[in-house]
């Protein structure tokens, strides 16, 4: 099941109420973020992610400055981030 819908990344509330995705895809988005906004958002993104949930970025951005909650791996030639399938936090 597949659920697309509109999400005002600045509203912090909003944001913390978004939890079960398997997949968020944030392409190119963070780059417009200052650091204190881009770690808030990446560390909802962690928890609002399951075990074993994929995080997919532009190829500009990184979260490895930011947070080291998620893991790396390639696929495909790209670099993608995810969330160790025994971390329930």
């Amino acid at each position: 099941m597949v659920q697309i819908e509109h999400l005002n990344l600045g509203d912090k509330t909003a944001v913390r109420n978004k939890k079960g995705f398997d997949i968020i895809f944030c392409r190119n988005v963070l780059i417009y973020f200052d650091d204190v906004s881009r770690k808030q958002l990446v560390d909802q993104f962690y928890l609002a992610l399951n075990p074993g949930g994929h995080i997919f970025l532009g190829s500009s951005e990184s979260v490895g400055r930011i947070s080291t909650a998620f893991k790396l791996k390639r696929a495909g030639g790209y670099l993608v981030y995810y969330k160790e399938e025994g971390d329930k936090q």
